[in-house]
């Protein structure tokens, strides 16, 4: 099975580190429907969720230290071709023919487990790291929620979701996007962008952008409450 199944323990770590306190509303407005038919606990601020704020640190660090574009098998302190040709591909599209094409083409990745290209089972990868090593779930939802930000996407209509995939029996992450007040998921397991009420055996665990967090209720690991801070 190719899945990882590590991906809800930066939750865990921040629930750890904050404590159990009394559970905030919602911060979903009316164009933004709950993901997968659940209820939202927004708490703002992504640094304890170590994964991902340490991935987009690395990626902020590695397109300011992007010197050239990289020659054949270089991949340190440099640009993937590719980078530029999407972006510059993307931009033009309205928001859901950016939404498909992104799909499409980052879907045309092979899965290549974490451990096969870091020997660990849970490095969340940049972009630039994706395009020239590929990767797995999480790492084709980062890609595709950075290519749509250098697109012109605004972070407050997106979220990576990580949650358990029932008819796998496994962890999993995509991309969630929303576009005229529904709620349009970017996965590397379906080929075509699908509304999530579609989707009946995904179980978000939290979804986050680069302004805070979600924690989804029902929970897979039956967590009712979060600390606000």
């Amino acid at each position: 099975m190719r899945r990882l199944s590590l991906l809800w323990l930066p939750l865990a770590f921040a629930l750890l580190l904050w404590g159990p306190q009394p559970a905030a509303a919602g911060a979903n407005s009316p164009a933004q429907p709950s993901i997968f038919g659940t209820e939202e606990i927004f708490t703002p601020g992504i640094d304890r969720f170590y994964k991902w704020a340490g991935m987009l640190e690395r990626w902020h660090e590695a397109k300011a230290e992007a010197v050239s574009f990289c020659a054949p098998g270089e991949r340190e302190r440099c640009m993937p071709q590719e980078w530029l040709r999407l972006v510059a591909l993307l931009r033009p599209l309205d928001l859901r023919a950016k939404l498909t094409t992104v799909n499409a083409l980052i879907n045309r990745y092979p899965y290549t487990a974490s451990e096969t290209n870091w020997h660990e089972a849970n490095h969340w990868e940049t972009p630039f790291e994706f395009l020239t090593r590929s990767g797995q779930c999480q790492d084709y939802a980062i890609t595709k929620y950075l290519l749509l930000r250098a697109a012109d996407v605004p972070d407050d209509v997106m979220r990576l979701v990580v949650l358990r995939d029932d008819r796998q029996g496994a962890d999993h992450a995509v991309l969630v996007v929303y576009v005229n007040g529904e709620a349009l998921l970017l996965d590397n397991q379906l080929s075509e962008v699908t509304p999530t009420e579609r989707i009946a055996y995904y179980r978000p665990y939290y979804s986050i952008n680069e302004s805070g967090w979600w924690l989804h209720t029902p929970n897979p690991l039956n967590i009712a409450t979060v600390a606000i801070r």
